[in-house]
């Protein structure tokens, strides 16, 4: 079942939506006004506001009330998900796709905690190769419901990210990642066809479904894989009107 959206996250998709379509230039409707035009709490139409206030869309001031930023509002450079396929598609190469494991499990303390379940999850060990040189390998775990049916899909030759939204509709609202570098482990060096230790970059993304975690996933990646990426510094409200434009 298609996750439904916190009632505070209706109201943040509705502001955004408005500044990026420049009907709120200045002024942002106030907590009242918010909680009596959606029917909700104060408290809820307060933490919309709080959420776009932290993320550097709008500034508050007391006695004052909300309003649009107009001075830009700087983001650390770091890195975005793009698709794996697209990836090998921009550098001219041709991806293949191995699933090694695909199953249900009961789900590791660790990754139980993440996804905020006690139920079977879903498994997913995946080696991605670059014209059959294995670049990547992934370990991804997905809540059962409502993902469990992705082990009926030909997961070689489709993206996951793809199906989850464009096939299951689920709305993928907010990740949270990192990056490390690592040596290589054993198990992992024997599929890459190298030595143990070798350099290589490792990944925890944790992707949600508005507050509802979805999948977790871990990727261990050939050092030598180049990560190149034109951005703005400054953040962009229409930025924040993309994100809910994929569904």
């Amino acid at each position: 079942m298609t996750p439904r959206p916190p009632k505070y996250e209706t109201i943040k998709q509705f502001l955004v939506h408005g500044i990026s379509s420049k009907t709120f230039t200045d002024a942002m409707p106030s907590e009242n006004q918010l909680a009596e035009t959606f029917g909700v709490s104060r408290m809820t139409a307060r933490r919309a506001l709080d959420e776009l206030e932290r993320e550097g869309t709008v500034e508050r001031f007391p006695g004052r009330g909300t309003f649009v930023r107009k001075t830009p509002h700087y983001t650390r450079g770091f890195f975005r998900v793009r698709p794996f396929r697209k990836w090998a598609e921009d550098i001219n190469v041709t991806l293949t796709t191995r699933v090694l494991e695909a199953g249900l499990i009961e789900p590791p303390h660790e990754i139980a905690k993440k996804l905020q379940t006690e139920d079977h999850v879903v498994v997913l060990r995946i080696l991605n190769c670059f014209d059959d040189k294995p670049v990547r390998y992934a370990v991804r775990y997905l809540v059962a419901d409502p993902c469990a049916r992705i082990l009926e899909e030909n997961l070689e030759q489709e993206s996951i990210h793809d199906i989850l939204i464009n096939r299951y509709r689920l709305p993928l609202t907010k990740i949270s990642q990192s990056m490390t570098a690592v040596g290589l482990t054993s198990p992992i060096a024997r599929l890459f066809n190298i030595e143990p230790g070798y350099p290589a970059f490792y990944f925890q993304r944790l992707i949600f479904s508005y507050d509802r975690p979805i999948t977790y996933v871990e990727y261990t990646m050939r050092g030598e894989m180049a990560f190149d990426d034109t951005f703005t510094p400054q953040l962009d409200p229409a930025d924040f009107g993309a994100l809910f434009s994929h569904s």
